[in-house]
């Protein structure tokens, strides 16, 4: 079984909400909308405009396959690239949930929900955002990063625009490289927290997975957020991501 939520960004208070969920199993694909879905800006998507019932198909629904590139497109195997993902059977939602599924044309991102690894982590695949705002200094650091690298996280607790903005930095430079995705925020909070941490020292590292330097800047630095998994933490939980119909 294999899930991603659907987040969905509110024009006017540019607030991200959980929309809906998708679950993949056994070759059939279960959509649902979420409490988040009952905002007063949200409209329902085409052919799913009744929000208290649950959607079952056999094949990928249409919200989710135009936002996967056609294969025999080379743009595909260009964005296959970018994720670190080799040519072959790609699940169409890691593809969606790594890349984020973005469109020009609207406020959507897709989100995998993420399981317990064998070694207790909580692992989440993110692109870096706002690589195109960051320092000179900083556009330097990133030609020089590798897979290799290690990056942390920071609290900007006094962030006018999100008091719960993630940066991500470079320890070696100090330079901020961008941020944590910030309809991810909540869950990595909650984890540090349960852990114990205090929010100016979070345990949560970030290895580098890729870095695109002919990708857009949206595309431009792919990485891991890795963190111990807190006894009894469960991801995605708050009322917003709550089910409006019953769910498998």
């Amino acid at each position: 079984m294999n899930s991603v939520f659907v987040i969905w960004q509110d024009p006017e208070t540019t607030m991200w909400e959980p929309v809906a969920k998708l679950t993949e199993l056994h070759g059939v694909y279960i959509f649902s909308y979420t409490h988040g879905a009952l905002h007063k800006n949200f409209i329902p998507f085409p052919r799913m405009s009744i929000l208290e019932k649950e959607y079952v198909s056999h094949e990928l629904f249409p919200f989710f396959q135009n936002r996967i590139i056609p294969e025999r497109r080379p743009e595909y195997y260009t964005m296959l690239s970018w994720l670190d993902m080799m040519p072959g059977a790609n699940d169409p939602l890691d593809i969606l949930s790594a890349s984020g599924g973005s469109k020009k044309t609207d406020n959507f991102r897709i989100v995998k929900i993420p399981k317990k690894s064998l070694s207790n982590e909580y692992r989440l695949k993110f692109f870096i955002s706002g690589v195109a705002y960051i320092s000179d200094a900083a556009k330097r650091d990133l030609i020089t990063l590798d897979s290799r690298d290690l990056l942390s996280c920071v609290i900007e607790d006094k962030n006018r625009a999100d008091s719960n903005a993630i940066a991500i930095i470079n320890p070696v430079s100090g330079h901020r490289l961008g941020y944590y995705p910030r309809y991810l925020n909540e869950d990595l909070i909650r984890v540090n927290r349960l852990l114990g941490v205090d929010d100016n020292n979070l345990v949560t590292q970030v290895p580098v997975l890729k870095v695109n330097f002919s990708a857009p800047e949206q595309y431009r630095v792919f990485c891991e957020s890795v963190t111990p998994w807190p006894d009894g933490f469960l991801p995605f939980q708050s009322d917003k991501y709550q089910l409006l119909a019953p769910s498998c």
